[in-house]
């Protein structure tokens, strides 16, 4: 008798961003092709009779299937200007029709995957760029069938809290002192309609040279901060410098793999978590390390995931509250909100056949905003130079006033950083 088909049990993290996309792309590099694309994503699919990269994400679901022909129609040749990679990004987003979980989009020596974030956080996004750019040697694609038992937050749960059981407490008195408190009623308030089609993202490229110096620099006169929380302050001078209202509280995503077995770290699934930190304008780059590297000592990234579980466990299943209806008009503070994740230097990309055309190496990747007045800001560092790419919706801020606060944060970080702090 035949086996049963196999499943997947979401998570609830999974089901909330089931509905939701995030677009990566990466380039300008050498030989890509279509079909050598689709042959790589076939692979992919037959690494393993329960693939991750092959799930069906649904919302509505706990129980989710893997697909079959993942590959498909889902590898195309795009057309378009490529020097602009947000513009890129944007123009991926707003493309007609509903997308299937994952498709990606081969644009000359330029790469993008669109997929469901219920797949996977932005740990399988980067993966997916590295093997389908180049996998001559068949060792990362089975990388991408590889995902993370139903058990994996209750053993790192363990693995921390037995180990450093004090840091419980740490967690309880940190939530206290970031948590985000009501509101005045007179606080100003934006009404907005049809926000879902106003996303856009911008794209800001710091060279290598001034990553140096801003290396340099905040070594001598910041000895503490890191370059997570370097950027983080950055982006918030850089936005305050052109005028936005900028939320005080500061969205950091934590990969929680980090309380992981070093065997599960390259595993796939939703395991990246938003912490909010309360972080003022006069807050320095070492302050924000300082706040960065408690949260990671109290467990309060795992410890957010285990409640999660346990909310799920504990209650009935209740279909997503997402909406779809994109003529829905909102009301939201006029203040942006910000979430930043810094991925680092990015060391998968290392063994590709980038173009040496003068054009810098950059991967960008879009990351929803979960409301009109937030925006989202991934990092990442290839051969030396920075990528920030900003995502937002551009009625609540003017594209070009992102891309100001983009330059002005890229082209003199030091200046900004010496005149903020």
């Amino acid at each position: 008798m035949p086996s049963a088909e196999p499943t997947y049990r979401s998570t609830a993290l999974d089901r909330v961003f089931a509905d939701t996309r995030i677009v990566t792309a990466i380039g300008p590099v050498r030989g890509l092709d279509v079909e050598r694309t689709r042959a790589t994503l076939i692979a992919a699919e037959h690494v393993d009779a329960a693939p991750h990269i092959a799930l069906e994400p649904r919302a509505d679901a706990r129980q989710w299937r893997y697909r079959n022909n993942i590959a498909g129609n889902n590898v195309v040749a795009g057309s378009g200007a490529t020097d602009d990679l947000g513009q890129m990004l944007t123009d991926i987003r707003h493309r007609d029709g509903s997308p299937s979980p994952l498709e990606v989009v081969v644009f000359g020596e330029h790469l993008a995957v669109d997929y469901s974030h219920g797949i996977g956080d932005g740990q399988i996004g980067v993966m997916m760029l590295a093997a389908f750019c180049d996998d001559a040697e068949g060792t990362l694609v089975p990388g991408l069938a590889a995902g993370l038992p139903s058990s994996t937050t209750w053993k790192a749960l363990w693995r921390h809290y037995s180990r450093n059981p004090r840091t419980l407490a740490d967690f309880w008195k940190l939530r206290a002192r970031h948590r985000i408190e009501p509101g005045p009623t007179s606080t100003p308030r934006r009404r907005m309609e049809n926000w879902e089609t106003a996303k856009v993202s911008r794209a800001g490229y710091m060279s290598r040279i001034r990553v140096e110096e801003l290396k340099h620099w905040t070594a001598e006169n910041m000895p503490g901060a890191t370059a997570a929380s370097v950027s983080i302050a950055l982006w918030a001078a850089a936005l305050r410098a052109e005028s936005v209202d900028v939320d005080d509280h500061v969205m950091v995503l934590f990969n929680s793999r980090r309380y992981l077995d070093p065997s599960l770290q390259n595993s796939h699934g939703n395991f990246a978590v938003g912490i909010p930190l309360h972080l003022p304008a006069h807050t320095t780059p070492v302050g924000i390390a300082a706040a960065m590297r408690e949260v990671i000592e109290s467990g309060w990234p795992i410890a957010v995931l285990g409640m999660s579980h346990l909310r799920d466990v504990a209650s009935r299943f209740r279909r997503s509250a997402r909406t779809q209806n994109e003529n829905s008009v909102v009301e939201v503070p006029d203040t942006l909100r910000l979430a930043v994740s810094d991925l680092g230097r990015v060391r998968v990309f290392d063994h590709l056949d980038w173009a040496d055309d003068g054009r810098p190496r950059q991967m960008a990747a879009s990351l929803e905003p979960d409301g009109p007045d937030g925006c989202t800001m991934l990092i990442a560092e290839i051969a030396g130079g920075r990528t920030y790419t900003a995502s937002f919706c551009s009625k609540m801020v003017d594209a070009e006033v992102m891309d100001a606060a983009l330059r002005r944060m890229c082209e003199d970080p030091v200046a900004l950083l010496r005149d903020a702090y």
